[in-house]
């Protein structure tokens, strides 16, 4: 079994019996899903990105705390929710950043085949989505973002939000269907 196919029990296993370089795996698997999650909750990037970089490492420096029957996933999206409260009774300013949610939706190899004026064309289109996204009730918000920037299932949806399988479905198509209205022709 190569690293990529260990789950995440297993790596947490591994760094706990001190292969700590098994870490960045979980990174790799975790770090989008954290930085959306988050993304649909506050539009600070640069504090978004901060609250992602101290959740993995709150995680590791409590990674012993971590109860492997549990989804991994969960357990960050918690640790990220927390940091992100208590940055927030800090911060109260809001930034947001165009050039990072394009950055999120237009994957890097997407980026390299096309043309400036392509890309121009794609970041000025992923803004107005993003407002779009953004003018959603929170409740929809992030259930939709975990959704279609993820790929997650709707049952994941469902375990790291901790509601109802059906209530996820419904918030999600309340929010196509809301973004369906609201696009432009």
């Amino acid at each position: 079994m190569n690293k990529q196919e260990k789950t995440d029990g297993e790596i947490v296993k591994a760094v706990l019996s001190g292969d700590i370089q098994m870490f960045s795996l979980l990174v790799a698997r975790y770090e989008k899903f954290v930085f959306s999650f988050l993304l649909s909750k506050y539009s600070d990037v640069y504090e978004i990105e901060d609250v992602v970089q101290e959740t993995f490492l709150k995680a590791y420096k409590h990674l012993a705390s971590y109860d492997c029957e549990r989804k991994f996933s969960n357990w960050l999206i918690t640790i990220a929710r927390n940091l992100l409260f208590d940055n927030r009774k800090k911060n109260s300013r809001s930034i947001a950043s165009t050039d990072l949610v394009t950055d999120v939706l237009l994957e890097e190899d997407d980026k390299s085949s096309l043309q400036p004026d392509e890309v121009a064309v794609r970041k000025e289109r992923f803004h107005r989505l993003a407002v779009m996204i953004k003018s959603l009730d929170e409740d929809f918000r992030t259930p939709f973002i975990l959704r279609v920037v993820n790929e997650l299932s709707y049952q994941e949806i469902a375990d790291a939000l901790s509601l109802p399988l059906q209530t996820v479905k419904n918030r999600i198509f309340k929010a196509r269907t809301y973004l369906r209205e609201k696009r432009e022709p």
